[in-house]
C-alpha cells in the first residue's frame, strides 16, 4: 500500500475540498485531520473558519458527493460518504467544526484538477487483488525451479514471473475481468513477492464508484463461500474520469473488501482447497452469472454470503435467515415462470428436490430433513416456548445453507457432478455425518408441539 494511502488510515492532516453532486467545489479548502475510526470507516474532522456558517446549523449542508484531500504525504480523493455533520461554537473556548465519515479512499488524484470550476468524481476502473486464491481462479502467476548439488545441497534457484491472460466476461453494460497481478521487491537479501489474484470490473465511460464496487463485493461473496471464510482483499487499483490514463495506477481502500467483520475468523493469505473452483463455473460468465442473479433474488443470495460479513450468528438466526432465503428464492422462481419443481411442500423439500442427487446422498432421506427444517423453522418464528437443543438447529441451518447454495451455484452453471463433489468436499463430510445421523434419529424436542 503505497504511502499516502496507508497515512490516510493511520492518520494524518490535510487540506479537504468538499465535492458536490455536479463536480462543484469552494476554492478555499478546509483544514482538518483523517484516520480510520474504531468502525472501520474514514472519519475526516475539519475546522469550520468561515464565522458567518457557524450561525447556521452544520446539519443542513448538503452532504458532499466526495472530498478531495492533500495532505503531506500526497493526494487522495474520499468517496462512499455516509455520514456528514459537525458542531457551531459561538464564543467560548471550542472551535466549529465539520465532521464526515466515508467507506472508499483513492490516492493519488490530479489536485491539478481544483483550477478547474468542476472535477470529475468517477471512476472507470476497479481491481481488487485477492491473495491466495490461485487454487480457485487456476492461474499460474509464479514458477520455480531449482538445482541442486550432487551432495544435495542447494545450488540455484530460478523464479518466473509472468502475467496469466486475461479472462472477461460481460456485465451489462460492463466489463468482469479475472488475471494474475504480481509485484517483485529486491531489498537485497529480503527480496519478495507479492501476486495475488486480480478481478476488476471496467466500464467504458467513467461511472459512480458504487456501480462499480457493488460487484466486486458481490464477487468476494463468491470466494467467500469457496472458502468458508472472509476471503480479505489487501489491496487493489483504480483508473479514475479525471485521468483516464494514468503514468501510475492510483491504489484504492475499501472497508468492506478489506475490513473482515467483527468476531469472525479469516485467512487474510488463503490456504486449502476450495469448496469449488472457477473453473466449475465455466469460468467468468459463471461469475457473471451470479453477480447478475442476486439482482432477482437478492435474499437468497444474502442468507448465503451475509454470515461471512456479519460476524457469528446464533443458530436461530442462521436457520431462519436461511429458511426465509429459500422462502423467498421459491417465491421468485414462481413469479418467473411457475415451474412444477416450485410447487412441493414445505419449499425446503421443493429445493432439496431440485438439486437432486448430490444433496440426496448428502442427507439420506431429504424429505425427512425438509420436514424437520421447515418445523424447525415454523416453531421458532410461532411457538415463544420452542427451544431445541442449539447444536441440532445449527446443523440444520448449515446443511440448509449448503442446499441453497448448491442450487445458486448450479444456476450459474455448476454441473450436478461438481455440485457432488461440493457435498464430498472434507469440510461437507463432516457435516454429512452429523446431518444423517439428525435425520435418522431427531432428538427429543427438535419438532416443534403440535398445537
Amino acid at each position: 500500500m503505497r504511502k499516502e494511502l496507508e497515512t490516510l488510515l493511520t492518520g494524518t492532516v490535510g487540506f479537504f475540498w468538499p465535492i458536490s453532486p455536479t463536480g462543484t467545489f469552494d476554492e478555499e479548502p478546509e483544514r482538518g485531520f483523517i484516520s480510520r475510526s474504531e468502525s472501520g470507516r474514514l472519519d475526516v474532522r475539519t475546522l469550520n473558519e468561515n464565522p458567518d456558517s457557524a450561525l447556521f446549523a452544520t446539519s443542513n449542508r448538503q452532504r458532499p458527493r466526495a472530498l478531495v484531500c492533500l495532505s503531506p504525504e500526497g493526494s487522495a480523493i474520499i468517496l462512499d460518504i455516509t455520514n456528514h455533520g459537525g458542531t457551531a461554537n459561538i464564543g467560548g473556548r471550542r472551535a466549529s467544526a465539520y465532521t464526515y465519515s466515508a467507506r472508499t479512499a483513492i490516492s493519488g488524484f490530479p489536485v491539478e484538477h481544483l483550477d478547474k470550476g468542476k472535477i470529475d468524481i468517477r471512476v472507470k476502473r476497479l481491481t481488487a487483488h485477492f491473495p491466495g486464491i490461485s487454487a480457485w481462479a487456476g492461474l499460474k502467476v509464479v514458477s520455480f525451479e531449482e538445482e541442486r548439488k550432487p551432495d544435495g545441497h542447494a545450488k540455484s534457484a530460478t523464479l518466473r514471473l509472468q502475467s496469466p491472460d486475461e479472462v472477461t466476461a460481460t456485465l451489462g453494460s460492463l466489463t468482469l475481468t479475472i488475471g494474475g497481478h504480481w509485484e517483485a521487491h529486491n531489498n537485497e537479501d529480503r527480496a519478495s513477492i507479492y501476486s495475488p489474484v486480480a478481478i476488476g470490473v471496467r466500464a467504458k465511460q467513467a461511472r459512480d464508484i458504487s456501480d462499480l464496487m457493488k460487484y466486486l463485493v458481490r464477487i468476494q461473496d463468491l470466494v467467500n463461500v469457496a472458502y468458508d471464510t472472509f476471503v480479505q482483499v489487501d489491496g487493489g487499483s483504480a483508473i479514475i474520469g479525471a485521468e483516464p490514463t494514468p503514468d501510475r495506477f492510483p491504489q484504492f481502500w475499501n472497508d468492506a473488501l478489506m475490513l473482515p467483520p467483527p468476531n469472525r475468523g479469516t485467512r487474510k493469505n488463503t490456504s486449502g482447497i476450495p469448496l469449488f473452483t472457477l473453473s466449475d463455473l465455466h469460468g467468468a460468465e459463471g461469475v457473471s452469472r451470479w453477480v447478475r442473479l442476486y439482482e432477482q433474488f437478492p435474499s437468497a443470495f444474502d442468507a448465503v454470503a451475509m454470515p461471512y460479513r456479519s460476524g457469528r450468528m446464533t443458530a436461530h438466526s442462521y436457520l431462519r435467515e436461511t429458511a426465509v432465503g429459500i422462502e423467498r428464492l421459491i417465491a421468485g422462481a414462481k413469479r418467473q415462470g411457475r415451474p412444477k419443481w416450485a410447487n412441493a411442500k414445505p419449499q425446503s423439500y421443493a429445493l432439496a428436490n431440485r438439486v437432486g442427487q448430490p444433496f440426496t446422498d448428502f442427507v439420506g432421506d431429504p424429505k425427512e430433513w425438509a420436514d424437520l427444517f421447515w418445523g424447525a423453522y415454523n416453531g421458532g418464528k410461532h411457538q415463544a416456548d420452542y427451544e431445541p437443543d442449539p447444536r441440532d438447529l445449527s446443523i440444520l441451518a448449515t446443511s440448509g445453507n449448503l442446499l441453497l447454495t448448491a442450487y445458486l451455484l448450479h444456476r450459474c452453471g455448476m454441473s450436478k457432478s461438481a455440485l457432488n463433489r461440493l457435498f464430498q468436499h472434507r469440510v461437507s463430510y463432516r457435516l454429512r455425518d452429523r446431518t444423517r445421523e439428525l435425520v435418522a434419529n431427531p432428538p427429543a424436542g427438535l419438532r416443534p408441539p403440535k398445537r
